[in-house]
């Protein structure tokens, strides 16, 4: 049998590689040989040639010796074996063919691109770029998704498809669609894309090659391996990628033969056909149960949350809308009075599991209309600090929303609050908010909440009257969270998340420097640490402060030393230019020190657009990522950059000569306040953006017409110290 899936698979090489060729040939005749082949905001050209080969395919022209190199590997390689060792193909020939058929299929995909910019019409997505990836990457090393699975072809029936679909997103996890499979889904009421997390990335088995493209690009944006490490890319994928393949229908040659080279990257495929198992690799299984067998293959712990409310709920919801036609009421978006907040209680005043609504039901409330609600959260236990109940608060936000039928954006006495139509259909009440919070407190903070009280208020004049009291506890946190200072404490924390990816990465969480992915900040770190004392926070005592401008301690370097397994012996927290964190691949923005302009260009993720260094933000990250230290370039989260501490040894603030028009915005408020702390009250004004600079001889004429401070402030490279 094994002959059989071998022959096949060459047969399926040989029909990928006559395709590619035709392709290739048109291409070549209506565009010209010197087109260049690139798709947007990405690093890696074509993906799977790049990372496997270390070769970038710079124009249509170049396609064709490749395609012939691919065919005379393959076959030069059966043919001596055939001549010296009598030997017919085997099952490792089997598996290189399949990697290059995964190649052909790359490059088949990358032709659409260079024709049009967006080949892809909904629901299919096509490419998913280097940005996607990364935004990806915190919810795959925080577990939030606990793994992927590539579905591909045709379930039985629309109901098997839908159950499939369900379960994907019961358990949190990614899926990857290509084939039917997606219409059969949608005919069963799952819906699909990005905002679910049960992603459509085409109608044709060639574009599979985006699942493939994907998982070779993660050793490289996260583990810092480089294009053409063969042997350790497929070995990262195979031990750090948690992905299985699901193959659903009829196999016909050129599907096996992509398939082949999945399995020759480490990642198993759970097929309804009959095929000879090959263990770990190649797996025959019932479709209704591919999912959980998969999940056991890769070592995938998935937990499905229960609740007893109406709608779907799980964390795949979480980037959903609701639109205002979707809507039955809303809350607050000032439309409405309305807050949230989490209070400590001692544990003898709060009652385990009671949910109140104060005031009218949504039965009782008109279509469409704008209500007052505030929501307050009794925690009490025996571990619990004052000092968590934001961090519990904040939580509020993703609770809601991993509801199928429930949205929210915002926090404290400016939330905005949706319920669907569709979940008014269904039977969900206001007291189901109060069933979520209290199911997922209990359930996330179960080290330090014993006990767990929801009051949900409806009626108006009891929300103005609850929201006085809930601004005075927000005014009292604020005060001490001003006054949590890096000096004011004698402990760090560390966060070594990514490592799951990027092995040696480690950050090092401050009262005045978050996580560099933006969604981890020191009280966070703190009560994770409580949460799980053996997990990915551990205390970091700052010992010996050996340089207190630059944000160097002794403790500190130890265990940097020692958690990035010897790779990295020293931190300046407070610099960008001399020993800087290391970044992994889930950075918020990268920051680059440009030497003439004297100053810091910061680029956030999604941004797509020109800017003055020439290079977009895939490119630039794909430079620092996978735990490396390079002065001058580093990863840093959105928040960091209006903080007192933002490479103060730099310069701070006053180093900022460009950022997008979005994030200038997003920061606006905090970084006039941080211009007035300066004394440069029009700083804001004095950073450009893409629209005053799109290069980087106008951003040098902008920054000379409004007299930027970083024009008269110390070169940079006398700043830079070389790193032995």
């Amino acid at each position: 049998m094994a002959e059989v899936i071998t022959k096949l698979v060459l047969s399926g090489f040989k029909k990928a590689l006559e395709l590619t060729k035709k392709i290739t040939d048109d291409a070549i005749k209506e565009l010209g040989s010197e087109r260049s082949v690139e798709v947007l905001d990405t690093a890696y050209n074509v993906p799977t040639y790049y990372t496997l080969t270390g070769r970038k395919i710079g124009k249509l022209g170049d396609i064709p010796k490749i395609l012939n190199e691919l065919e005379e590997s393959i076959y030069r390689r059966l043919i001596l074996q055939k001549i010296y060792l009598g030997k017919e193909a085997t099952i490792e020939d089997a598996l290189e063919a399949g990697l290059a058929t995964l190649i052909l299929a790359d490059i088949i995909e990358v032709l659409k691109y260079v024709k049009t910019p967006k080949p892809y019409k909904a629901p299919f997505a096509g490419f998913i770029n280097d940005s996607q990836i990364r935004g990806l990457g915190v919810s795959l090393v925080s577990g939030k998704i606990p793994g992927i699975a590539v579905i591909i072809g045709k379930a039985p029936n629309t109901d098997v498809a839908g159950k499939i679909g369900k379960e994907l997103q019961s358990l949190g996890m990614l899926g990857l669609l290509v084939g039917p499979i997606v219409e059969q889904m949608q005919e069963a009421g799952v819906k699909v894309g990005f905002e679910y997390n049960l992603i459509p990335l085409g109608d044709t088995i060639t574009s599979a090659a985006h699942a493939a493209n994907l998982a070779l690009r993660v050793p490289v944006i996260f583990g810092g391996l480089k294009p053409g490490e063969e042997e350790k890319i497929r070995a990262y994928i195979k031990e750090r990628v948690p992905a299985f393949i699901i193959a659903l229908g009829p196999l016909d040659d050129v599907t096996v033969a992509a398939g082949a080279g999945v399995i020759a990257l480490g990642l198993p495929i759970l097929t309804d056909q009959p095929v000879p198992e090959i263990p770990n690799a190649l797996i025959p299984v019932k479709p209704e149960e591919a999912i959980s067998k998969g999940c056991e293959l890769r070592n995938i712990k998935v937990v499905p949350v229960k609740l007893d409310i109406p709608i779907a709920y799980g964390p795949v919801f979480e980037g959903k809308a609701i639109r205002k036609y979707d809507m039955y009421v809303e809350f607050g978006g000032g439309r409405s009075p309305a807050f949230e907040v989490a209070m400590m209680k001692p544990l003898d005043e709060v009652e385990d599991g009671k949910i109140e609504v104060i005031g009218p039901e949504i039965d009782e409330m008109e279509e469409g209309k704008a209500h007052p609600l505030g929501i307050i959260v009794y925690v009490a236990g025996k571990k619990m600090k004052k000092e968590y109940e934001p961090i519990i608060e904040r939580r509020i936000h993703e609770y809601i929303n991993y509801g199928e039928d429930t949205w929210h954006i915002g926090s404290r006495d400016i939330c905005w609050i949706r319920i669907s139509k569709e979940g008014y259909r269904k039977g969900f009440k206001i007291r189901h908010l109060g069933v979520i919070l209290y199911t997922m407190i209990k359930k996330d903070f179960s080290a330090i909440v014993d006990k767990v009280q929801v009051k949900l208020i409806t009626d108006k004049d009891e929300v103005l009257k609850a929201r006085e009291e809930a601004r005075k506890l927000y005014a009292e946190r604020d005060a001490r969270i001003a006054a949590l200072t890096d000096e004011a404490v004698d402990v760090f924390y560390s966060c070594v998340l990514c490592q799951s990816f990027a092995p040696n990465h480690v950050c090092i969480i401050t009262p005045e420097r978050p996580g560099l992915c933006g969604a981890v900040y020191y009280l966070d770190a703190k009560a994770s640490h409580e949460l799980q004392p053996e997990g990915p926070n551990q205390p970091v005592p700052k010992g010996k402060c050996l340089d207190p401008e630059r944000g160097e301690w002794e403790g500190v370097n130890k265990f940097v030393y020692e958690a990035s397994h010897h790779t990295t012996e020293r931190y300046h927290l407070y610099s960008a230019l001399t020993y800087p964190i290391t970044s992994c691949g889930c950075f918020e923005c990268v920051l680059i020190a440009s030497f003439e302009a004297n100053g810091f260009i910061i680029i956030p993720r999604e941004y797509v657009g020109d800017n003055p260094t020439g290079l977009r933000f895939s490119t630039l990250a794909g430079t620092i990522g996978g735990g490396k230290q390079v002065p001058g370039s580093v990863g840093i989260s959105k928040r960091y950059i209006v903080s007192q501490k933002f490479f103060k040894a730099d310069g701070g603030i006053k180093r900022v000569v460009w950022m997008p028009k979005s994030l200038k915005e997003e920061l606006k408020e905090e970084l006039i306040r941080r211009g007035k702390e300066e004394g440069i009250p029009d700083l804001y004004d004095k950073i450009a953006d893409e629209t005053v600079a799109k290069t980087m001889d106008e951003l040098l004429e902008y920054l000379k017409k409004v007299d930027h401070p970083a024009l008269k402030m110390m070169p940079l490279e006398k700043l830079m110290t070389p790193m032995t």
